[in-house]
């Protein structure tokens, strides 16, 4: 009877099992090829950098994320020039994108991911023969220097203001030269800035940011938003995001966001699924579909990408 029991008790785990394994869930990015949209801002400057006197070390460290986050090929990153544009056009701030109470259609030609910064530290310090620290003089003299940066950082979805993560990224380099003298350190001089002990570090921060966005957003099922004119559908977004013809998305439409109590944090959206739609013309920026199954599609559901 125990033997029958225990039999019986594998049959039921194993098959519990195969259907976690089995159960059908939305694609990933990196397994469709397709890209996140990020909107990149200024960093806020929050540290005591009363020695540097180049270019605001927040636009520097914002342009020097845009890049790398080009670079990685995973990304379509809004520049700063052109994400002033769309929101001068919609009456947004920065601020507005990570607001719940801003509807769909006011975000719809903005990003899915927000990246928020704030330097906490952007500095460097002389290691004298005693061991002591202090800050060092102006102009560059034989020592050991250390070069620290550090960042604030959070990652928003834009569409429902939840925060994906956050924590900080500092990064560190010690060198027996600084470089070359505090005077000639700056952002708008690539040669000074790569030899220069904060510049190192600060570039050990960016590819630490960017590796964080990369783990979140591998995490994530691909989504984009559906937009009906008349009989004819249309997702927000086609050959820069790496759509292509003949792709399959889901339909989903947002039933409730939950919200915790006292913060008002979204913790989860949930939708439900309405039909399905298939890519028949992808153009820069916009990918005409053709609906497979379902009906009622509104401007403002989400699009999933279906393996």
């Amino acid at each position: 009877m125990k033997a029958s029991m225990s039999m019986r008790l594998s049959v039921i785990i194993l098959a519990m099992a195969l259907v976690v394994v089995l159960a059908p869930r939305p694609a990933s990015a990196d397994e469709m090829g397709l890209k996140f949209r990020v909107v990149v801002g200024s960093f806020e400057n929050k540290a005591d950098a009363g020695w540097y006197h180049g270019p605001e070390p927040g636009d520097g460290m914002a342009d020097m994320l845009i890049t790398a986050l080009m670079k990685t090929g995973k990304f379509r990153v809004y520049e700063r020039d052109a994400l002033a544009e769309i929101l001068a056009e919609k009456n947004l701030s920065m601020s507005d994108l990570a607001n719940p109470g801003v509807t769909a259609a006011q975000k719809l030609e903005i990003g899915d991911i927000l990246v928020k910064a704030a330097i906490t530290e952007f500095g460097y310090k002389e290691s004298k023969a005693g061991g002591a620290l202090s800050k060092v003089s102006k102009s560059a003299s034989l020592g050991s220097y250390t070069g620290r940066v550090a960042v604030d950082l959070r990652l928003i979805d834009v569409g429902s203001g939840e925060v994906l993560w956050a924590d900080s990224v500092d990064k560190s380099e010690t060198s027996r030269s600084i470089g070359l003298a505090t005077e000639s350190f700056s952002f708008g001089d690539q040669k000074s800035f790569d030899e220069h002990v904060v510049g190192k570090a600060t570039r050990k921060v960016i590819d630490g940011v960017v590796e964080k966005l990369e783990e979140q957003v591998a995490k994530r099922p691909w989504q984009g938003l559906l937009i009906a004119a008349d009989e004819f559908l249309f997702i927000d977004g086609g050959t820069e995001l790496g759509i292509k013809n003949g792709m399959v998305f889901e339909v989903k439409r947002q039933t409730q966001e939950v919200k915790h109590p006292k913060t008002g944090k979204v913790l989860k959206v949930l939708h439900e699924t309405v039909g399905e739609v298939k890519a028949v013309e992808v153009e820069e920026g916009v990918t005409t579909v053709q609906r497979i199954s379902g009906s009622g599609f509104q401007t403002g559901d989400v699009v999933m990408i279906k393996k």
